[in-house]
């Protein structure tokens, strides 16, 4: 029985660890919403980047469904407003996305985004 449980636990950690990182190594392609202006550190905002960068690389963990929404949980620009954890597990400490990663323009964007008053 004990080698069971031990046996499952393994299981389960694995699957934990690699459940989050299939659509977070997709890079993100900034656009926005009203044509083909490129999204720059001077013009970021979370409608034409932040959001659908937090929607890919955080939501399949920290979403509703998600196994780590219990640590933090990601329901739209007020959970990132609201948790100052969140700009140093992604661009300080770099701990977050696990299994993942941001490029080095996602996280220019990101931190723009964030020096900039995190602007909806």
């Amino acid at each position: 029985m004990k080698k069971q449980n031990v046996i499952f636990s393994l299981a389960a950690i694995t699957a934990l660890l690699f459940a989050c990182s299939k659509r977070q190594a997709e890079e993100l392609k900034p656009t926005t919403p009203t044509g083909p202006t490129a999204v720059t550190t001077a013009n970021v905002t979370y409608s034409n980047f932040a959001g659908a960068l937090f929607q890919t690389k955080c939501n399949s963990c920290h979403g509703p469904s998600g196994a780590l929404k219990s640590v933090w949980a990601f329901n739209g620009i007020a959970s990132v407003k609201n948790d100052s954890r969140v700009a140093n597990s992604v661009l300080v400490t770099k701990t977050m996305p696990k299994g993942g990663s941001l490029t080095t323009s996602e996280r220019e964007l990101l931190q723009a985004w964030f020096d900039k008053g995190m602007p909806e």
